[in-house]
C-alpha cells in the first residue's frame, strides 16, 4: 500500500506538461543543513496507566480524521481563527477527563460536531461523515484496541485503518493516515523500526511552501503565479498531484541523505515554515 504512494508521485512527476520540479542540487544542500542543525528532539510521553493510552490514542485518531482545511479559499480568511490548533482544543474539550468505561463515544462525536460547526469550521458536511464513520459498529475503539495492544506491525495497522474507515483511504497519498501514525511516534516513540522508515511526507501545504523556499522544488511561471494571487488550485489537477508529489519525493530523498526517519524531516521542514512569508497553495480539500 505504501509503495502505491510513491509510485503515484512518480508517475505524476513525470506527466507533461510539468508544472514542478525537484532540484537535486538544492536537496543535497538541504541535506546538509539538517543533518549540521541536527535532528528535531521529542519528549517521548510514557503514561502509568495503559487507560491513558488508549485514551490518548482514541483523541488522536479522531483529531486526525478531521485534521484538514481550515479556510475557504485565501488561507488568511478563516471564521473564528480557525486552526490545526483550535480543531485540537475542540476535541480536548469534548474528551476531557474520561474513562474507557464511561466514554460513550457517539455521544460525544455528536458534541465534537456541534462544537466545529458552532466554531464554523470549513467543510463540515466532510468532517461530520468522517467522524460519523468513526462510530461504525464500534470500529474506533476496535481499532485503537489494535494499535495499543502491541500485536500488530505497523503496516498491519495502517492496513486496518484503511479497511475500516474510507475517510482515511480516500487521499492517494496517505496524507492524514501517516500523519496519525507520525503523532503516535512523535508521542510515544512507538513504530520506529518499521512505518517511520518506509512511510511517504505527509504533504500539504506548509511542507512545499518551505522547501520552494529552499529551492528544493520549483514551480513554473503560471503556476507560480497563481499561487502568489491567492487562486485556487483545483483538487486533484495535476499542478495540485505534482506539487504534493514533488513535496513526497524530495522528502524521500532528503531521509535518505541524513538518515533521520520521516517523523524527524516532517518535522524539521514544519518548523521551518515561518521562515519565509511566501504564500502557499490553496486547495479546498478533505486530504490535507
Amino acid at each position: 500500500m505504501i509503495k502505491t504512494v510513491f509510485n503515484v508521485a512518480d508517475k505524476s512527476l513525470a506527466t507533461t506538461p510539468k508544472h514542478v520540479t525537484i532540484n537535486f542540487d538544492k536537496v543535497k544542500e538541504l541535506g546538509e543543513k539538517m543533518i549540521k542543525d541536527g535532528a528535531p528532539k521529542y519528549f517521548k510521553v510514557k503514561p502509568k496507566y495503559n487507560i491513558k493510552i488508549y485514551t490518548e490514542v482514541l483523541k488522536e485518531l479522531v483529531a486526525c480524521s478531521i485534521n484538514y482545511c481550515y479556510w475557504y479559499g485565501s488561507h488568511d480568511i478563516r471564521p473564528n481563527e480557525c486552526s490545526s490548533t483550535l480543531m485540537y482544543e475542540c476535541v480536548e474539550n469534548v474528551f476531557d477527563g474520561i474513562e474507557v468505561n464511561t466514554l460513550n463515544f457517539t455521544n460525544r462525536i455528536s458534541n465534537l460536531i456541534n462544537l466545529l460547526s458552532i466554531k464554523r469550521f470549513p467543510l463540515i458536511e466532510e468532517r461530520k461523515k468522517h467522524l460519523y464513520e468513526l462510530c461504525e459498529d464500534r470500529k474506533a475503539e476496535l481499532f485503537v484496541g489494535y494499535v495499543t495492544s502491541k500485536k500488530y506491525s505497523g503496516e498491519e495497522l495502517l492496513i486496518n485503518m484503511v479497511k475500516m474507515f474510507q475517510g482515511y483511504a480516500s487521499d492517494i497519498f496517505l496524507k492524514r493516515a501517516s500523519l496519525f501514525f507520525i503523532q503516535l511516534n512523535r508521542k510515544y516513540g512507538w513504530f520506529e523500526d518499521d512505518l517511520m522508515h518506509i512511510l511517504p511526507v505527509p504533504a500539504d501545504y506548509q511542507v512545499p511552501k518551505i522547501l520552494k523556499h529552499f529551492g528544493c522544488i520549483e514551480y513554473k511561471p503560471a503556476l507560480e503565479e497563481k499561487i502568489y494571487e491567492n487562486q485556487l488550485i483545483q483538487k486533484g489537477s495535476i499542478e495540485e498531484i505534482q506539487i504534493r508529489a514533488a513535496t513526497i519525493n524530495a522528502c524521500k530523498e532528503l531521509k535518505r541523505q541524513t538518515g533521520w526517519n520521516i517523523a524527524n524531516v516532517d518535522r524539521y521542514l514544519w518548523t521551518k515554515r515561518k521562515m519565509t512569508d511566501e504564500p502557499f497553495h490553496c486547495t479546498i480539500t478533505s486530504d490535507y
